[in-house]
């Protein structure tokens, strides 16, 4: 999109131009070589510009050998007694008329020649001048161009054009003229006329190549033949087309080698041996063919087509490896002799389907290509052996391969084969389904139209799936793996056709199904599902336990979730299903145990799954993205959705049964844990194992401050500290909830800095109830030159109220100018841009958070309740003393002025230059140095003296009368005042 964007933005694109229609000549020669074939040399003039196009183009760098004549026009340039610099056209005389010079005779000079004459002339009439001529515009030529050209007749050019030039002006040869034998005939004394070949010119590319680029001169001609004599060249070239023969190369003269042709048509394709095969025409105008054996052989004329053709196509020593692998495509077959050595696992995607995979193979008899079934497996596992021959394939299917299988487009052919009805028309976007719908066709009473495939399909629902790609790439593959495929309706979570090559491979619990069966295992067994190591089903012995079918906690992944684990049990009898859970821990260290029964189902879950699942205890959202991957459960999260790492993925997956089991289950651990969030478990569950699941007590955690409140609602405190062995003592139940309450700091989290005039400048970790007093202490005191009254305390909380309030009065002020506008009455454009203006200054103020504090030792001394207590964060500034009064605002020119003592602010203001119109003298205000505002009367009816001391800013407000027709006046200059006193405060800090 922002490509398409910018290419809009840029302008209208050049399309390249339509290919012409093909000649007669192309047409054919395409007939007889049976490809299309056009002309060589001819797309040189296919941009050639309309006629004028160019005239006026700048010579550029002229060499001083070119000779003048009339039309041409010098730029003159003399410096010195006489200086001008103009432009003078050599007339038809052929003389130079430069102003008060002699007339020069340019015409047949060339350029030197003229600029020694001129410079003999300038000498002559103004000594000590020099003199500079250079070519400012070039004479136009006359050519005539005649013959097949596009444009012929009388072409008006450079006379710098070539002979490339006029043709070019003329609009190109036509596709019925020769490239090859242009004549040029040159103007005055009779001379042999100079044969042009374009070919050259595109063929060797050199410079001189074919005449191409001599100059012309005025009253050349040139002329363009016919088209001479062509052959044809055709096939694997890299220049295949129609080519002009050489001049002597005609009817009765020497023709051409195939090795002369094919190198212009640019050589082969591919190196090796060819066959050349040309195909001439006879005497009757019957076209006859022969091989020609030495390529050195001059045997094509006029009207020959020479064709190339390999003589092997074949790629030898080759094997490929196609399908669910990660780098599809050849191999080479010395290397891997074997099937074991074609395939490793290190090949495979993420969700091979091991128990089939087809081979695809050449019959030594027919010839033909067969796909035979492969146990990907027993590969795997260095069983299968066998090797291979050249030219074979082993295509490795998916899951979506073989969920294909049940899919709805497959069923539906399967039961219309079963039923006779009239079949359904097969997608013809899917050959597999093509293929398996003549396959059914062919054969009405065969294994898939009358076999288990087709009874199963009429009661089973499939999903409507797309074609997946091997499919349609190998169509056989999709009836070979249905021949050769089992109905699974328990052990697999998802009950359909699987394709077996052999054995099965899922567990000791089914016998060896032959192909086409339906397995509904009748033999007692339990189901390994989610976060263990060897997931799926298994034999059900007399007496198994929980803890045998865990092998004591060895058939635990690593991070499985420890504390919850979920037994599916289905009653027969009452038809339900039962989930009871169970503490993995507890059954691994031998503590809890369940006997199994017959088709149990144990569902393990990932730590990252239960974290997905179930929110934090703040009640925010956490999900596996912020802790890592998530490992769903095989029978949760299909192949496709392996990194489903959402937690409303997740929970659309999983059973809604298992999801409500593990939110109604879950405790809230809060406080000082590493991982503190909800933590579901199955029943009373020690508490040292539920800090252990969350992570541990952090750093800063009391063991001695604990509390747990139950579902009932009663509390209570754990003191882990004095009784370590408590922690496996205490049971917690789901509904619970734990908080581990943090050390009481003796240390701000973060520290402090005091800069300015004291004697050890830094930052300082302060202590619960640290005051600046005790800071200043630490810091070495105050220097000498130290200013105290100016100290400049400013904390982040104040900073935070302060942009809150900023953010407070610009949406007042827009919800006050919005009423103003709603209530109909008119209301000056500009007094609307300003108030807008002025809440966009209000929101992107930035406060300083500065707080007024008593910063002298002495009065702090004795005075401690003036002692201001420290917070994290805090930036404490104690200027040297200052010996100026900063006037800012609405003043001429905002200053410092040296400080006087009894100076009053007239005087201050009048040394800034005074007012402006804009200002608002009556809320005129005095920033003091240490932060305080008092309002100052300016009046000239106000005598009363103001005591302005040294670091004090005077600031004059801006006055709010733009805003006098609206009801927010009063509210307007409050605001002005406040970013006036905040930027005032931003000066005192910053000097």
């Amino acid at each position: 999109m922002l490509w398409a964007c910018a290419v809009l933005a840029a302008g209208p694109t050049r399309s390249d131009p339509p290919l012409p229609q093909p000649s007669p000549l192309e047409s054919a020669f395409s007939a007889r070589a049976g490809e299309p074939l056009r002309q060589f040399g001819y797309d040189l003039f296919a941009a050639t510009a309309e006629p004028g196009t160019g005239d006026n183009v700048a010579p550029g760098a002229i060499q001083g050998d070119y000779v003048l004549n009339t039309g041409d026009a010098l730029l003159v340039t003399l410096r010195g007694q006489k200086s001008f610099s103009k432009r003078f056209p050599i007339d038809r005389n052929g003389q130079l008329l430069v102003d008060d010079l002699r007339p020069v005779t340019a015409a047949g000079l060339t350029l030197d020649g003229l600029r020694r004459e001129l410079a003999a002339a300038v000498a002559a009439t103004w000594p000590n001048t020099d003199s500079f001529a250079s070519l400012a515009e070039v004479r136009r030529i006359g050519v005539v161009v005649t013959g097949a050209v596009r444009r012929p007749g009388r072409q008006e050019v450079s006379a710098f054009a070539t002979v490339l030039d006029a043709l070019s002006a003329a609009g190109g040869v036509e596709r019925t003229g020769s490239l090859r034998a242009i004549r040029l005939l040159r103007s005055g004394p009779a001379a042999a006329p100079t044969v042009i070949d374009l070919y050259g010119l595109q063929v060797a590319g050199s410079q001189g190549a074919g005449n191409a680029d001599l100059p012309l001169r005025d009253g050349d001609r040139l002329f363009v033949p016919p088209l001479g004599a062509t052959v044809g060249v055709a096939g694997p070239v890299k220049r295949p087309g129609i080519f002009e023969l050489p001049p002597n190369t005609g009817p009765g003269e020497g023709p051409l080698s195939a090795a002369e042709l094919r190198d212009l048509a640019g050589g082969a394709l591919r190196p090796g041996r060819a066959r050349l095969l040309r195909f001439g025409i006879g005497p009757s105008g019957e076209e006859m063919t022969e091989e020609i054996a030495d390529p050195d052989a001059r045997r094509f004329g006029d009207g020959d087509l020479l064709l190339l053709a390999p003589q092997r196509e074949d790629r030898r020593n080759e094997v490929r490896l196609e399908g669910h692998v990660l780098r599809p495509g050849p191999r080479a077959l010395p290397p891997t002799r074997t099937l074991a050595g074609l395939v490793a696992r290190t090949d495979l995607q993420p969700t091979p389907y091991l128990p089939f995979a087809a081979l695809e193979t050449t019959d030594p008899g027919s010839g033909a290509r067969r796909l035979r079934p492969v146990d990907l497996s027993a590969v795997l596992n260095g069983r299968d052996r066998r090797r291979l021959a050249e030219g074979d394939t082993l295509y490795v299917l998916g899951a979506e391969d073989v969920d294909f299988l049940t899919a709805e487009p497959v069923l539906a052919l399967l039961r219309s084969a079963r039923s006779r009805d009239g079949r359904p028309s097969p997608d013809e976007t899917c050959a597999g389904l093509v293929v398996l719908a003549r396959t059914l066709a062919a054969e009405p009473d065969g294994t898939l139209a009358t076999g288990p495939q087709a009874r199963a399909a009429a009661t089973l629902t499939g999903a409507r799936r797309a074609c997946p790609p091997l499919f349609a790439t190998v169509p056989d593959l999709l009836p070979l793996a249905l021949r050769h495929s089992v109905l699974r309706l328990a052990g697999v979570p998802r009950p359909g056709f699987y394709p077996v090559a052999g054995r099965a491979t899922d567990g000791p619990a089914d016998p060896d199904p032959a192909a086409g069966t339906i397995v509904d295992s009748t033999v007692a067994q339990y189901e390994l599902i989610g976060h263990v190591r060897h997931p799926g089903t298994h034999r059900l012995t007399a007496g198994a336990t929980l803890r045998q079918a865990l092998a004591g906690g060895k058939a635990l992944k690593r991070d499985v979730y420890p504390l919850l684990g979920v037994l599916e049990r289905f009653d027969r009898r009452t038809l339900t299903r039962a989930f009871l859970p169970f503490s993995p821990q507890e059954v691994a260290a031998g503590r809890a145990d369940r006997s199994l029964a017959d088709g149990d189902r144990i569902h393990l879950f990932a730590v990252d799954d239960i974290r997905a699942l179930v929110p934090p205890a703040d009640g925010g959202a956490r999900t596996a993205a912020a802790k890592g991957t998530t490992k769903a459960a095989p029978d949760a999260v299909p192949p496709e959705s392996e990194d489903g790492d959402d937690a409303n993925l997740l929970s659309a997956l999983l059973d809604p049964a298992i999801v409500a089991l593990i939110g109604e289950r879950t405790v809230q651990v809060r406080g000082a844990v590493r991982d503190p969030g909800g933590y579901p478990v199955a029943d009373r569950t020690p508490l040292s194992s539920l800090i252990a699941a969350a992570g541990g007590l952090s750093a800063d955690a009391d063991p001695a401050a604990l509390e747990l409140t139950r579902a009932t609602g009663t509390r209570s405190g754990i003191d882990l500290g004095r009784e370590p062995g408590r922690g496996a003592e205490v049971g917690v139940g789901p509904g619970d909830a734990l908080r581990v309450n943090p050390r009481p700091q003796a240390l701000e989290a973060r520290a402090v800095a005091i800069q300015g005039a004291v004697r050890r400048p830094g930052r300082y970790d302060i202590g619960r109830g640290e005051t600046l007093s005790s800071l200043i202490a630490r810091a070495g005191g105050l220097l000498d030159d130290a200013y105290p009254a100016g100290a400049v305390l400013t904390r982040e909380s104040e900073r935070q109220r302060e942009r809150e309030q900023f953010q407070r009065q610009a949406r007042e002020l827009e919800r006050t100018l919005a009423l103003e506008v709603e209530k109909g009455e008119p209301v000056k454009a500009e007094n609307i841009a300003l108030a807008r203006q002025l809440a966009a200054q209000l929101r992107g103020a930035e406060p300083l958070g500065r707080v007024v504090v008593e910063a002298d030792p002495a009065v702090l001394r004795a005075r401690p309740e003036l002692d201001p207590l420290l917070e994290a964060d805090d930036r404490v500034v104690i200027p040297k003393r200052p010996l100026t009064v900063a006037v800012s605002g609405e003043v001429l020119h905002p200053t410092s002025a040296q400080f006087v003592s009894g100076k009053s602010a007239d005087d201050y203001l009048s040394e800034a230059g005074g007012t402006t119109r804009d200002a608002d003298t009556g809320r005129s205000f005095l920033v003091l140095p240490d932060g305080r505002a008092r309002p100052l009367s300016l009046s000239s009816w106000n005598h009363r003296v103001e005591t302005i001391p040294p670091g004090s800013i005077l600031v004059v407000p801006r006055d709010p009368r733009p805003f006098d027709g609206l009801d927010v006046t009063k509210a307007v200059g409050n605001i002005l005042s406040q970013l006036a006193i905040t930027a005032a405060s931003i000066s005192v800090i910053a000097r």
